[in-house]
């Protein structure tokens, strides 16, 4: 956990227990771990996130929503510091690819995996049903999937753009996942995609750039340098009500 001490935007970190005062008024853990969360450029390289606190973090991402419940996304969790060096070099040498405890490289499934013969889109919709083994249900349920990626994305949309966004939902709960339990995290969208496919291809025999792609990185650990105040536009700025 998070053990200094630190004071910012008018938030006192009293203890690694998360204990926050902001301007005299208790803030709740998840709020906190929201202020907390940065894109963290730094990491202390001695520190090592521990076995319970990483399952944690991608169970946030399992347990994420996603687009009709098909959970297009899989986690490869790199902390083999060779392999580290490895990606870092086609990442634009980005310190925190090295710096980090554990580097999380999040996929998805390519358009392959969603026709109607692809075992992945038959046992994603057939796990759904009443009767899993109903094999007429299991047809109908993937059309109605299919017609969906036809007609129903906006112009110019494909199914791999379609894959690659529910990653970003998996992907935003582990960072604040991660922030509940004072381990920082920096989503790294800078890389060279096939390399990165190359290196995976390299290390886990059974992966196949054929069946996924890369949708972004996430470098987590513990920081080394002072947070830098949030900037973001007033709540009133990004709000619209219609009543």
């Amino acid at each position: 956990m998070y053990d200094a001490s630190h004071t910012w935007y008018g938030v006192i970190i009293k203890s690694c227990a998360m204990e926050f005062k902001i301007l005299g008024d208790t803030m709740d853990k998840l709020s906190l771990a929201f202020e907390f969360r940065h894109a963290c450029k730094r990491f202390d390289e001695s520190k090592k996130i521990n076995h319970e606190d990483l399952e944690a973090i991608l169970e946030a991402g399992r347990l994420s929503p996603s687009s009709f419940g098909m959970e297009p996304w899989h986690f490869v969790v790199v902390d083999n510091a060779d392999i580290k060096t490895e990606l870092r070099a086609i990442c634009y040498n980005q310190e925190q690819v090295t710096s980090c405890s554990h580097y999380v490289i999040v996929l998805y499934r390519k358009a392959s995996n969603f026709t109607s013969q692809s075992h992945y889109l038959r046992q994603a919709v057939a796990r759904t049903l009443p009767d899993q083994n109903d094999q007429t249900a299991i047809d109908i349920a993937c059309q109605d999937f299919i017609n969906f990626t036809k007609f129903g994305l906006a112009n110019g949309l494909t199914v791999n753009h379609w894959s690659e966004m529910q990653d970003y939902l998996a992907a935003a709960n582990m960072m604040t996942a991660a922030a509940y339990r004072g381990i920082d995290s920096c989503a790294i969208g800078g890389f060279e995609h096939d390399k990165v496919i190359q290196i995976l291809e390299k290390h886990i025999p059974q992966f196949s750039g054929e069946t996924f792609g890369v949708g972004l990185c996430l470098a987590f650990g513990y920081r080394v340098n002072e947070q830098q105040p949030h900037i973001r536009w007033s709540l009133q700025d990004v709000t619209t009500y219609l009543s």
